[in-house]
């Protein structure tokens, strides 16, 4: 059985955040009640809560946003909300972060063309440091 993607971002993202650097709750979330809601609920202590939409980065090098997910994001985000967007390419081995403040950008843009947070591999992703240096609303 074929695991799908973003399944697979799951997972390597529950691993690192719980396994390899202590400190985080990580729970995901599907809510059928409110649409657009994201992913991801993450606590760490230094940083508080904060959310995180899952997305695969598609061979056209764009991401797949629903008007819910739109929505949502930009609410929260425009509200001070920390919450961000994290990507992965269809291979895996490759991550991008993105400040939800960028989302509608992301619906009409190829991802190269959005500024993001972090860009590398999720195995050196220090989430921690980048939510406490994101400010809000900015992208």
């Amino acid at each position: 059985m074929t695991v799908k993607p973003e399944t697979l971002l799951w997972k390597n993202l529950k691993k690192l955040l719980e396994v390899g650097r202590k400190g985080y709750l990580v729970s995901r979330l599907e809510s059928y009640v409110t649409p657009g809601f994201p992913d991801c609920l993450v606590f760490h202590k230094d940083t508080g809560f904060f959310t995180l939409e899952l997305k695969v980065i598609q061979s056209n090098n764009r991401i797949k946003i629903s008007m819910f997910q739109d929505a949502w994001n930009t609410a929260y985000s425009s509200a001070g909300a920390p919450v961000f967007i994290l990507a992965t390419a269809l291979d895996g081995g490759y991550v991008k972060l993105f400040s939800s403040a960028v989302m509608r950008d992301l619906r009409s843009k190829t991802v190269d063309l959005v500024p993001g947070l972090y860009e590398g591999r999720l195995a050196d992703l220090d989430l921690r440091a980048v939510v406490r240096e994101t400010p809000q609303n900015s992208p």
